[in-house]
Protein backbone atom coordinates (compact mmCIF):
# COMPACT_ATOMS: atom_id res chain seq x y z
CA UNK A 1 0.00 0.00 0.00
CA UNK A 2 1.61 3.46 -0.65
CA UNK A 3 2.31 6.02 2.15
CA UNK A 4 -0.87 8.16 1.18
CA UNK A 5 -3.08 5.06 0.81
CA UNK A 6 -2.12 3.95 4.30
CA UNK A 7 -2.69 8.25 5.32
CA UNK A 8 -5.85 7.61 4.08
CA UNK A 9 -6.71 4.50 6.18
CA UNK A 10 -5.58 6.08 9.33
CA UNK A 11 -7.55 8.88 8.60
CA UNK A 12 -10.71 6.90 8.10
CA UNK A 13 -10.49 4.99 11.39
CA UNK A 14 -10.70 8.39 13.00
CA UNK A 15 -14.41 7.77 12.01
CA UNK A 16 -14.88 4.90 14.20
CA UNK A 17 -18.17 5.68 16.64
CA UNK A 18 -17.01 3.15 18.80
CA UNK A 19 -20.69 1.31 18.34
CA UNK A 20 -19.24 -2.39 18.79
CA UNK A 21 -21.29 -3.65 15.66
CA UNK A 22 -18.14 -5.09 14.35
CA UNK A 23 -17.42 -6.56 17.87
CA UNK A 24 -21.26 -8.63 17.70
CA UNK A 25 -20.06 -9.95 14.12
CA UNK A 26 -15.84 -11.24 14.56
CA UNK A 27 -15.74 -14.87 14.92
CA UNK A 28 -12.31 -14.84 15.98
CA UNK A 29 -13.26 -12.20 18.82
CA UNK A 30 -16.35 -14.72 20.21
CA UNK A 31 -13.77 -17.94 19.81
CA UNK A 32 -11.16 -15.73 21.47
CA UNK A 33 -13.71 -15.55 24.90
CA UNK A 34 -14.87 -11.82 23.59
CA UNK A 35 -10.54 -10.55 24.67
CA UNK A 36 -11.20 -6.81 23.30
CA UNK A 37 -7.67 -6.44 22.14
CA UNK A 38 -8.36 -9.69 19.32
CA UNK A 39 -11.43 -8.09 18.40
CA UNK A 40 -12.06 -5.78 15.03
CA UNK A 41 -11.96 -2.67 17.80
CA UNK A 42 -9.42 -3.47 19.78
CA UNK A 43 -7.10 -3.92 16.80
CA UNK A 44 -8.26 -0.49 15.30
CA UNK A 45 -6.94 1.18 18.55
CA UNK A 46 -3.96 -1.54 18.51
CA UNK A 47 -3.30 0.00 14.81
CA UNK A 48 -3.83 3.27 15.39
CA UNK A 49 -0.84 3.12 18.27
CA UNK A 50 1.19 1.44 16.21
CA UNK A 51 0.86 4.03 13.04
CA UNK A 52 1.71 6.98 15.56
CA UNK A 53 4.76 5.01 17.43
CA UNK A 54 3.14 4.48 20.88
CA UNK A 55 3.48 0.67 21.22
CA UNK A 56 6.52 -1.47 19.29
CA UNK A 57 5.33 -3.95 16.70
CA UNK A 58 6.32 -7.44 18.68
CA UNK A 59 5.51 -10.92 18.73
CA UNK A 60 2.94 -9.84 21.36
CA UNK A 61 1.24 -7.37 19.14
CA UNK A 62 1.43 -9.26 16.39
CA UNK A 63 -0.99 -12.11 17.78
CA UNK A 64 -3.23 -8.97 18.36
CA UNK A 65 -3.01 -9.04 14.24
CA UNK A 66 -2.66 -12.67 13.11
CA UNK A 67 -5.98 -13.75 15.43
CA UNK A 68 -7.75 -12.23 12.63
CA UNK A 69 -9.14 -14.38 9.35
CA UNK A 70 -9.64 -11.40 6.97
CA UNK A 71 -12.91 -12.61 6.96
CA UNK A 72 -14.67 -8.40 6.13
CA UNK A 73 -17.61 -9.39 7.95
CA UNK A 74 -16.71 -6.59 10.38
CA UNK A 75 -16.68 -4.09 7.45
CA UNK A 76 -20.16 -5.28 6.08
CA UNK A 77 -21.37 -4.12 9.71
CA UNK A 78 -19.52 -1.34 10.07
CA UNK A 79 -21.96 2.55 9.94
CA UNK A 80 -18.78 4.21 8.38
CA UNK A 81 -17.59 1.22 6.50
CA UNK A 82 -14.27 0.43 7.84
CA UNK A 83 -12.36 -2.73 7.14
CA UNK A 84 -10.21 -4.02 9.80
CA UNK A 85 -9.46 -6.49 7.78
CA UNK A 86 -7.22 -3.96 5.56
CA UNK A 87 -5.80 -2.93 9.16
CA UNK A 88 -4.81 -6.26 10.20
CA UNK A 89 -2.69 -6.62 6.68
CA UNK A 90 -1.39 -3.22 6.84
CA UNK A 91 -0.32 -4.12 10.76
CA UNK A 92 1.20 -7.65 9.91
CA UNK A 93 3.26 -6.12 6.96
CA UNK A 94 4.82 -3.51 9.47
CA UNK A 95 5.40 -6.25 12.20
CA UNK A 96 7.02 -8.15 9.28
CA UNK A 97 9.44 -4.93 8.02
CA UNK A 98 10.38 -4.61 11.95
CA UNK A 99 11.27 -8.73 12.22
CA UNK A 100 9.71 -8.74 15.11
CA UNK A 101 7.42 -12.34 14.25
CA UNK A 102 7.87 -15.24 16.73
CA UNK A 103 10.07 -18.44 15.43
CA UNK A 104 7.08 -20.14 14.45
CA UNK A 105 5.22 -17.61 12.33
CA UNK A 106 8.52 -16.74 10.56
CA UNK A 107 9.18 -20.45 9.28
CA UNK A 108 5.38 -20.09 8.22
CA UNK A 109 6.16 -16.88 6.54
CA UNK A 110 9.36 -18.28 4.96
CA UNK A 111 7.44 -21.47 3.70
CA UNK A 112 4.12 -19.00 2.39
CA UNK A 113 7.18 -17.37 0.15
CA UNK A 114 9.06 -20.64 -1.02
CA UNK A 115 5.52 -22.03 -1.81
CA UNK A 116 4.14 -19.64 -3.59
CA UNK A 117 7.49 -18.68 -5.41
CA UNK A 118 7.69 -22.70 -6.42
CA UNK A 119 3.58 -22.35 -7.94
CA UNK A 120 1.96 -24.18 -5.30
CA UNK A 121 1.68 -22.43 -1.72
CA UNK A 122 1.95 -26.12 -0.06
CA UNK A 123 4.99 -27.00 -1.93
CA UNK A 124 3.43 -29.61 -4.02
CA UNK A 125 3.53 -28.20 -7.66
CA UNK A 126 5.03 -31.43 -8.91
CA UNK A 127 1.84 -32.78 -8.33
CA UNK A 128 -0.36 -29.89 -8.31
CA UNK A 129 -1.64 -30.85 -12.55
CA UNK A 130 -2.02 -34.37 -11.62
CA UNK A 131 -5.79 -34.02 -11.08
CA UNK A 132 -6.40 -33.25 -14.82
CA UNK A 133 -3.98 -36.44 -16.28
CA UNK A 134 -7.16 -38.35 -17.70
CA UNK A 135 -9.06 -35.56 -18.46
CA UNK A 136 -8.93 -33.91 -22.21
CA UNK A 137 -8.61 -30.32 -21.73
CA UNK A 138 -6.92 -27.66 -24.40
CA UNK A 139 -4.43 -25.39 -23.60
CA UNK A 140 -5.32 -22.78 -26.68
CA UNK A 141 -8.09 -21.00 -25.22
CA UNK A 142 -8.12 -16.90 -23.82
CA UNK A 143 -10.60 -18.08 -21.68
CA UNK A 144 -8.94 -20.00 -18.41
CA UNK A 145 -9.84 -22.36 -15.79
CA UNK A 146 -7.95 -21.77 -13.14
CA UNK A 147 -7.49 -24.88 -10.63
CA UNK A 148 -5.81 -23.30 -7.36
CA UNK A 149 -2.94 -24.96 -5.71
CA UNK A 150 -5.62 -24.76 -2.69
CA UNK A 151 -7.88 -26.72 -4.33
CA UNK A 152 -4.80 -29.19 -5.91
CA UNK A 153 -3.03 -29.48 -2.75
CA UNK A 154 -5.27 -28.61 -0.05
CA UNK A 155 -4.68 -32.22 1.41
CA UNK A 156 -1.06 -31.55 2.06
CA UNK A 157 -2.41 -28.09 3.91
CA UNK A 158 -5.04 -30.47 6.05
CA UNK A 159 -2.20 -32.63 6.74
CA UNK A 160 -0.56 -30.30 7.92
CA UNK A 161 -3.10 -28.83 10.25
CA UNK A 162 -3.66 -32.53 11.65
CA UNK A 163 -0.06 -32.83 12.64
CA UNK A 164 -0.09 -29.27 14.01
CA UNK A 165 -3.42 -30.11 16.07
CA UNK A 166 -1.62 -33.22 17.53
CA UNK A 167 2.06 -32.11 17.85
CA UNK A 168 1.89 -28.55 18.76
CA UNK A 169 4.26 -28.04 21.10
CA UNK A 170 6.88 -29.13 18.70
CA UNK A 171 5.64 -26.60 15.58
CA UNK A 172 8.75 -25.03 15.19
CA UNK A 173 10.44 -28.30 14.58
CA UNK A 174 7.46 -29.55 12.74
CA UNK A 175 7.55 -25.78 10.10
CA UNK A 176 11.28 -26.45 9.85
CA UNK A 177 10.73 -30.17 8.32
CA UNK A 178 7.96 -29.08 5.98
CA UNK A 179 10.31 -26.46 4.52
CA UNK A 180 12.92 -29.19 4.74
CA UNK A 181 10.98 -30.99 2.42
CA UNK A 182 9.27 -28.14 0.27
CA UNK A 183 13.29 -27.77 -1.02
CA UNK A 184 14.30 -30.91 -1.38
CA UNK A 185 11.18 -31.53 -3.37
CA UNK A 186 10.09 -34.59 -1.18
CA UNK A 187 6.36 -33.08 -1.02
CA UNK A 188 5.43 -34.81 -4.00
CA UNK A 189 5.80 -38.89 -2.47
CA UNK A 190 2.68 -37.67 0.06
CA UNK A 191 0.40 -37.60 -2.57
CA UNK A 192 -0.71 -41.28 -3.00
CA UNK A 193 -0.36 -41.73 0.89
CA UNK A 194 -3.09 -38.91 0.83
CA UNK A 195 -4.99 -40.61 -1.74
CA UNK A 196 -8.39 -40.38 0.04
CA UNK A 197 -7.91 -36.77 0.79
CA UNK A 198 -6.97 -36.07 -2.31
CA UNK A 199 -9.87 -37.15 -4.19
CA UNK A 200 -12.19 -35.08 -1.83
CA UNK A 201 -10.94 -32.02 -2.97
CA UNK A 202 -9.65 -33.23 -6.49
CA UNK A 203 -13.29 -34.20 -8.03
CA UNK A 204 -14.65 -30.95 -6.87
CA UNK A 205 -12.03 -29.28 -9.91
CA UNK A 206 -12.85 -32.47 -12.11
CA UNK A 207 -16.57 -31.47 -12.16
CA UNK A 208 -16.20 -28.27 -12.64
CA UNK A 209 -14.58 -29.73 -15.88
CA UNK A 210 -17.26 -31.48 -16.85
CA UNK A 211 -19.93 -29.25 -16.20
CA UNK A 212 -17.82 -26.89 -18.53
CA UNK A 213 -18.00 -29.12 -21.37
CA UNK A 214 -21.67 -29.67 -20.87
CA UNK A 215 -22.29 -26.46 -21.33
CA UNK A 216 -20.10 -25.97 -24.03
CA UNK A 217 -17.90 -23.39 -22.48
CA UNK A 218 -14.53 -22.74 -24.18
CA UNK A 219 -11.58 -23.00 -21.77
CA UNK A 220 -8.27 -24.17 -21.53
CA UNK A 221 -5.79 -24.87 -18.54
CA UNK A 222 -2.24 -24.44 -18.00
CA UNK A 223 -1.49 -27.47 -15.88
CA UNK A 224 1.79 -27.10 -14.48
CA UNK A 225 2.53 -23.56 -15.70
CA UNK A 226 -0.50 -22.32 -13.58
CA UNK A 227 0.66 -20.16 -10.81
CA UNK A 228 -0.14 -19.62 -7.58
CA UNK A 229 -2.59 -16.78 -6.93
CA UNK A 230 -0.06 -15.39 -3.85
CA UNK A 231 -3.40 -15.22 -1.56
CA UNK A 232 -1.45 -16.02 1.32
CA UNK A 233 1.30 -13.67 0.81
CA UNK A 234 -1.52 -10.98 1.14
CA UNK A 235 -3.32 -12.17 3.90
CA UNK A 236 -0.21 -12.72 5.48
CA UNK A 237 1.01 -9.04 5.50
CA UNK A 238 4.17 -9.96 3.23
CA UNK A 239 2.97 -6.99 1.15
CA UNK A 240 6.28 -6.37 -0.99
CA UNK A 241 6.47 -9.91 -1.93
CA UNK A 242 2.92 -10.19 -3.00
CA UNK A 243 3.17 -7.13 -5.12
CA UNK A 244 5.80 -8.47 -7.17
CA UNK A 245 4.36 -11.80 -7.08
CA UNK A 246 0.85 -10.05 -8.67
CA UNK A 247 2.66 -8.43 -11.61
CA UNK A 248 4.61 -11.38 -12.71
CA UNK A 249 1.60 -13.57 -12.66
CA UNK A 250 -0.10 -10.66 -14.76
CA UNK A 251 2.71 -10.40 -17.10
CA UNK A 252 3.01 -14.76 -17.66
CA UNK A 253 -0.60 -14.32 -18.07
CA UNK A 254 -0.68 -11.54 -20.87
CA UNK A 255 1.76 -13.70 -22.56
CA UNK A 256 -0.27 -16.52 -22.66
CA UNK A 257 -3.28 -13.95 -24.02
CA UNK A 258 -5.34 -14.66 -21.45
CA UNK A 259 -8.10 -12.49 -21.37
CA UNK A 260 -10.78 -14.40 -18.58
CA UNK A 261 -9.93 -16.50 -15.24
CA UNK A 262 -12.82 -19.29 -14.19
CA UNK A 263 -12.19 -20.33 -10.44
CA UNK A 264 -13.45 -22.62 -8.27
CA UNK A 265 -11.41 -21.13 -5.36
CA UNK A 266 -12.93 -17.72 -4.21
CA UNK A 267 -10.08 -16.75 -2.68
CA UNK A 268 -7.94 -16.67 -5.82
CA UNK A 269 -11.50 -15.35 -7.20
CA UNK A 270 -11.43 -12.91 -4.95
CA UNK A 271 -7.68 -11.86 -4.92
CA UNK A 272 -8.04 -11.25 -8.69
CA UNK A 273 -11.13 -9.41 -8.62
CA UNK A 274 -10.64 -7.37 -5.36
CA UNK A 275 -6.98 -7.09 -4.52
CA UNK A 276 -5.00 -7.33 -7.91
CA UNK A 277 -6.25 -4.21 -9.31
CA UNK A 278 -4.86 -2.26 -6.80
CA UNK A 279 -1.18 -3.66 -7.09
CA UNK A 280 -1.38 -4.27 -10.53
CA UNK A 281 -1.45 -1.63 -13.17
CA UNK A 282 -3.65 -1.66 -15.68
CA UNK A 283 -5.22 -5.50 -14.60
CA UNK A 284 -7.93 -6.10 -17.06
CA UNK A 285 -8.21 -9.82 -17.02
CA UNK A 286 -12.44 -10.22 -16.27
CA UNK A 287 -12.97 -13.03 -13.30
CA UNK A 288 -15.60 -15.27 -13.11
CA UNK A 289 -16.92 -17.80 -10.64
CA UNK A 290 -18.06 -21.47 -11.38
CA UNK A 291 -21.40 -20.61 -9.57
CA UNK A 292 -22.07 -17.76 -11.93
CA UNK A 293 -21.48 -19.59 -15.14
CA UNK A 294 -23.93 -22.58 -13.91
CA UNK A 295 -26.13 -19.66 -13.05
CA UNK A 296 -27.12 -18.35 -15.39
CA UNK A 297 -27.05 -21.63 -17.84
CA UNK A 298 -29.80 -22.49 -15.60
CA UNK A 299 -31.89 -19.08 -15.89
CA UNK A 300 -31.22 -19.29 -19.91
CA UNK A 301 -31.35 -22.78 -20.58
CA UNK A 302 -33.40 -24.58 -18.14
CA UNK A 303 -31.43 -27.71 -17.63
CA UNK A 304 -32.74 -30.41 -15.61
CA UNK A 305 -31.22 -31.14 -11.96
CA UNK A 306 -32.95 -33.65 -9.98
CA UNK A 307 -31.44 -35.62 -6.47
CA UNK A 308 -32.79 -39.46 -6.29
CA UNK A 309 -34.40 -38.41 -3.02
CA UNK A 310 -35.52 -35.75 -0.46
CA UNK A 311 -32.33 -34.14 0.77
CA UNK A 312 -32.02 -30.94 3.50
CA UNK A 313 -29.43 -28.89 1.94
CA UNK A 314 -27.63 -25.86 3.88
CA UNK A 315 -25.53 -23.45 1.75
CA UNK A 316 -22.41 -21.80 3.46
CA UNK A 317 -21.25 -18.82 2.09
CA UNK A 318 -17.39 -18.18 1.72
CA UNK A 319 -16.07 -14.95 2.95
CA UNK A 320 -14.38 -14.61 -0.41
CA UNK A 321 -17.20 -15.17 -2.47
CA UNK A 322 -19.54 -13.26 -0.69
CA UNK A 323 -17.76 -10.46 0.34
CA UNK A 324 -14.86 -10.21 -2.32
CA UNK A 325 -16.83 -11.56 -5.26
CA UNK A 326 -19.72 -10.10 -4.59
CA UNK A 327 -21.28 -12.88 -5.48
CA UNK A 328 -24.72 -14.76 -3.03
CA UNK A 329 -27.65 -15.29 -5.48
CA UNK A 330 -26.17 -17.48 -8.34
CA UNK A 331 -25.65 -20.45 -5.22
CA UNK A 332 -29.11 -20.13 -4.34
CA UNK A 333 -30.46 -19.90 -8.20
CA UNK A 334 -28.33 -23.42 -8.49
CA UNK A 335 -29.98 -25.16 -5.42
CA UNK A 336 -33.47 -24.43 -5.70
CA UNK A 337 -32.79 -25.54 -9.63
CA UNK A 338 -32.48 -28.68 -8.41
CA UNK A 339 -35.50 -30.66 -7.68
CA UNK A 340 -35.81 -33.27 -4.62
CA UNK A 341 -33.53 -30.56 -2.76
CA UNK A 342 -34.59 -28.43 0.20
CA UNK A 343 -32.46 -25.35 1.21
CA UNK A 344 -32.00 -24.34 4.07
CA UNK A 345 -31.28 -20.86 5.25
CA UNK A 346 -28.83 -20.37 7.94
CA UNK A 347 -28.20 -17.54 10.84
CA UNK A 348 -25.42 -15.36 9.29
CA UNK A 349 -25.90 -16.08 5.71
CA UNK A 350 -25.16 -14.15 2.35
CA UNK A 351 -22.99 -11.04 2.71
CA UNK A 352 -23.12 -11.11 6.47
CA UNK A 353 -21.84 -15.20 6.69
CA UNK A 354 -19.81 -15.69 9.46
CA UNK A 355 -16.39 -16.85 8.77
CA UNK A 356 -15.46 -21.00 8.55
CA UNK A 357 -12.47 -20.34 11.08
CA UNK A 358 -10.05 -20.59 8.42
CA UNK A 359 -8.32 -17.42 6.93
CA UNK A 360 -5.03 -18.32 7.39
CA UNK A 361 -5.98 -18.91 11.80
CA UNK A 362 -6.01 -22.94 11.49
CA UNK A 363 -2.52 -22.94 11.21
CA UNK A 364 -1.37 -20.55 13.80
CA UNK A 365 -3.84 -20.38 16.21
CA UNK A 366 -5.53 -23.76 16.27
CA UNK A 367 -7.39 -23.55 18.65
CA UNK A 368 -9.07 -20.07 18.68
CA UNK A 369 -9.85 -21.45 14.67
CA UNK A 370 -11.31 -24.53 15.69
CA UNK A 371 -13.69 -23.00 18.19
CA UNK A 372 -15.08 -20.44 15.15
CA UNK A 373 -15.13 -23.34 12.79
CA UNK A 374 -17.42 -25.13 15.55
CA UNK A 375 -19.76 -22.33 16.06
CA UNK A 376 -20.48 -21.66 12.62
CA UNK A 377 -20.80 -25.50 12.18
CA UNK A 378 -23.12 -25.40 15.21
CA UNK A 379 -25.27 -22.29 12.92
CA UNK A 380 -24.97 -24.64 9.49
CA UNK A 381 -26.09 -27.48 11.61
CA UNK A 382 -29.98 -25.97 12.85
CA UNK A 383 -32.27 -27.53 11.22
CA UNK A 384 -30.95 -30.97 11.16
CA UNK A 385 -29.36 -30.73 7.17
CA UNK A 386 -28.48 -33.78 5.75
CA UNK A 387 -25.86 -31.90 3.80
CA UNK A 388 -23.28 -28.72 4.44
CA UNK A 389 -22.59 -27.17 0.99
CA UNK A 390 -20.06 -24.44 -0.08
CA UNK A 391 -17.22 -24.06 -2.83
CA UNK A 392 -14.36 -22.97 -0.88
CA UNK A 393 -11.56 -25.92 0.15
CA UNK A 394 -10.72 -24.09 3.10
CA UNK A 395 -14.26 -23.71 4.12
CA UNK A 396 -14.29 -27.49 3.19
CA UNK A 397 -11.42 -28.19 5.33
CA UNK A 398 -12.85 -26.09 8.44
CA UNK A 399 -16.73 -27.13 8.17
CA UNK A 400 -15.01 -31.06 7.73
CA UNK A 401 -13.59 -30.59 11.17
CA UNK A 402 -16.16 -28.83 12.77
CA UNK A 403 -18.86 -31.69 11.74
CA UNK A 404 -15.89 -34.09 13.35
CA UNK A 405 -16.05 -32.42 16.47
CA UNK A 406 -20.26 -31.78 16.90
CA UNK A 407 -19.95 -35.86 16.14
CA UNK A 408 -22.93 -34.48 13.08
CA UNK A 409 -24.57 -36.76 10.61
CA UNK A 410 -24.25 -34.34 7.80
CA UNK A 411 -21.77 -34.37 5.83
CA UNK A 412 -20.28 -31.96 3.36
CA UNK A 413 -20.40 -31.63 -0.54
CA UNK A 414 -19.63 -29.07 -2.64
CA UNK A 415 -22.09 -27.33 -4.76
CA UNK A 416 -20.40 -28.49 -8.19
CA UNK A 417 -20.56 -32.06 -7.21
CA UNK A 418 -24.01 -31.11 -5.66
CA UNK A 419 -24.77 -30.49 -9.52
CA UNK A 420 -23.20 -33.21 -10.97
CA UNK A 421 -24.84 -35.65 -8.85
CA UNK A 422 -27.89 -34.07 -10.10
CA UNK A 423 -27.32 -34.12 -13.91
CA UNK A 424 -29.44 -36.18 -15.88
CA UNK A 425 -28.13 -38.13 -18.84
CA UNK A 426 -30.22 -35.97 -21.13
CA UNK A 427 -29.34 -32.77 -19.87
Amino acid sequence: MKEKDLNSLVKKLQFCEHCGFCRAVCPFLEAANMEESVGPRGRKTLFLSLFEGNVKPSPRLAQKFYMCGVCRACAVKCPQGIDISEVSVQARNAIIKANALNPFMKKVADSLVSGVKSGDIFGAAATKAKWAENINIPNSSDTVFFASCMDTSMAYGELLVDVLEKFGWAENTLMSLSGFAQKLGVIKFFDTFLGGKNDFYRKSLVNTVNLLNKLNVKFSYLGDEEPCCGAALHTYGLLDEFAEHAKKVYKAFKEKGVRRLIVHNPICGGVFKDEYPRYVDGWDIEVKHIVEIIADAIEKNGIRLRLPEHTKVVFHDPCYLARFMNIVEEPRIILKAIENLELIEPPNNKRETKCCGGGGVELIYRDVSMRAAVNRVSELSIGDPDIISSCCPVCALMIKKGIKNLNLKAKYVDIVDLVANSLSPSS
